[in-house]
């Protein structure tokens, strides 16, 4: 049985990640497109196990790393950061390895 992302040791996790990157590539050379996108997702929240949540800010703007629009962080729940887009009103669940603070 596969263990949980949030069983594994920073070892492990770096071990997954390699092997998701592997598996990406043979998605990317079959033209797999769905696939590369659920592999990259299982990255950044493969990734997120290996940051501080503590270093993120509630209040703080950040960029994620697919979308140039600012992001407000509200709350960190576990591996996810919770906020709005400029602009936007709903509330979106982003990965916190795919948050870069904004430098000023």
């Amino acid at each position: 049985m596969e263990k949980r992302l949030s069983d594994l040791s920073k070892y492990e996790l770096e071990q997954e990640i390699r092997a998701l990157h592997e598996r990406k590539r043979k998605a990317e050379q079959m033209g797999m497109v769905s696939e590369i996108e659920v592999v990259l997702r299982r990255i950044a929240i493969a990734e997120s196990y290996l940051v501080d949540p503590k270093s993120f800010k509630p209040g703080a703007t950040y960029i994620v790393n697919y979308n140039d629009r600012p992001f407000r962080l509200k709350f960190v729940n576990g591996v996810m950061g919770w906020g709005t887009f400029e602009g936007e009103t709903t509330e979106h669940a982003i990965p916190l390895s795919e948050l870069s603070e904004v430098k000023a």
